[in-house]
């Protein structure tokens, strides 16, 4: 599992100097700093540099912001890093057990997501479920199910990321008037899907078109809508 005292972080998406959901993945970030290591970090001085990092830049921008407590001064980092595109294309999934999940932090150790990575094929990612076959998340994203006009996404019980996506599919689920459950997923339901979708930072609500061994799925009606609804009201926010 990863190792807490490595650090956390948290990934943030820039358009022509402006950061997406910026204060919703600040504000998690400095949760888990003060629940982890008992430090508060100052919100406000933490935007400023964000902003300052992004500042004039056109295009898209990866922004990543570190805590490493083992450091000197103990201060937030930022990074930016540019995107010749935005990656916005299916996803391909693959299993992998984790047992009790990840948990609710963004752990700066990714050593164990990483060991399942393929750098030479970027839209493929782990399918994490643990040791009862129950959907956790993926290796960079919230996953959601849809089947017969209905969308299940696992729960925030401590296992997985609360992702600012997910938030906001969840809402814009709401609005649109689709049904959406937070309730255990079994790996079992991926079968009889009729789409699947994951949600993260960078790529907003992407389609899965397949798990391997699992299923295929198209990019179907309710992935698009919220993909639509979500991109409307994260622009620029």
């Amino acid at each position: 599992m990863a190792d807490p005292d490595c650090g956390v972080f948290d990934t943030m998406l820039a358009c022509d100097g402006l950061v997406v959901d910026g204060p919703a993945h600040l504000g998690r970030l400095a949760s888990s700093v003060r629940r982890l290591y008992g430090v508060p970090l100052d919100l406000a001085e933490l935007t400023d540099c964000v902003a300052e990092a992004v500042a004039g830049t056109t295009g898209w921008h990866r922004v990543r912001v570190t805590y490493e407590p083992r450091t000197d001064d103990g201060r937030p980092r930022v990074a930016t890093q540019v995107l010749p595109e935005r990656p916005r294309g299916p996803w391909t999934l693959q299993v992998r057990r984790v047992a009790g999940g990840l948990g609710e932090h963004k752990w700066l150790d990714r050593s164990l997501v990483d060991a399942w990575r393929d750098p030479a094929d970027p839209d493929t990612d782990a399918l994490l479920v643990d040791e009862e076959s129950l959907l956790l998340e993926t290796g960079r994203g919230n996953v959601f199910v849809v089947r017969d006009g209905v969308v299940v996404t696992p729960p925030l019980d401590g296992r997985i990321l609360p992702g600012v996506v997910r938030a906001r599919v969840v809402a814009a689920l709401d609005r649109l008037g689709i049904r959406c459950l937070e309730r255990a997923v079994a790996l079992a339901e991926l079968t009889e899907a009729d789409e699947v979708f994951v949600t993260n930072a960078i790529g907003g609500v992407r389609p899965a078109a397949a798990c391997r061994n699992v299923g295929a799925w198209p990019h179907g009606p309710v992935t698009r809508a919220a993909d639509d609804e979500v991109e409307a009201g994260r622009a620029h926010t």
